[in-house]
């Protein structure tokens, strides 16, 4: 006979985290553990992360949609977009083109949080033809620009939600990618080993996923 099945809050909670390894583990009987012994081990993994599906370097994967807490901000990656036409922002080549990584942001710290910070939480991997450098962490953004106005969103007041979009420039003679891989690096409070000053500093990636991308259209031609 098949064992039991876990607890229906469980499995509800499984099903509201939007990860289906979590999904797949609840649905199974659990046979070996017991009730007892498997709801502790699946709690104990999900605390840090254990039923997230992950990508090849260990790394959870990214998905659009959902919030993700990648401190000092909650960013939720929505699409990816590119254009050549951008009011408010200028390519430093004509024929180059804009990919727009489109995401909510919120400020979960108590003060504001500069610019800088926020293009260093979320950056492209691996696309042919950016013009910025890359880093240790990928190709940060040029700008991040707030989508009602096209201005850039600096400082990040803390509490309020901001749609932007992370702009990255990307050379005209490359063609148009029809997926990015997108990561994102959760920063943490403290000083320096040479500077006193405390910040949101070491950033690291936590998320990765490849993100389909395509041409940006108003919303009348998409109709």
């Amino acid at each position: 006979m098949p064992g039991p099945a876990a607890p229906p809050d469980l499995r509800a909670r499984a099903r509201a985290s939007g990860s289906r390894v979590a999904r797949r583990v609840l649905d199974q009987p659990l046979r070996r553990l017991g009730v007892v012994g498997a709801v502790v081990l699946l709690a104990a993994t999900a605390a840090f992360g254990g039923l997230e599906e992950q990508t090849d370097d260990g790394l959870e994967v990214l998905a659009t949609g959902a919030p993700v807490d990648v401190a000092p901000f909650e960013l939720t990656v929505e699409r990816v977009v590119w254009t050549t036409d951008l009011p408010g922002q200028a390519l430093s080549e004509p024929g180059n083109r804009w990919l727009g990584v489109v995401a909510t942001v919120r400020n979960t710290s108590d003060a504001g949080v500069l610019g800088p910070v926020l293009r260093e939480a979320l950056t492209l991997d691996d696309v042919p033809g950016l013009v910025g450098a890359p880093g240790d962490l990928g190709v940060p953004a040029s700008a991040v620009a707030v989508l009602v106005d096209g201005s850039e969103l600096s400082p990040v007041q803390p509490g309020l939600a901001y749609e932007v979009a992370f702009l990255f420039e990307q050379d005209g003679g490359t063609p148009p990618p029809t997926s990015v891989a997108v990561r994102l690096q959760r920063h943490v409070w403290g000083t320096g080993s040479l500077d006193p000053t405390a910040g949101w500093r070491d950033a690291a990636t936590v998320l990765r996923g490849d993100l389909p991308a395509r041409e940006a259209v108003a919303d009348e031609d998409a109709a």
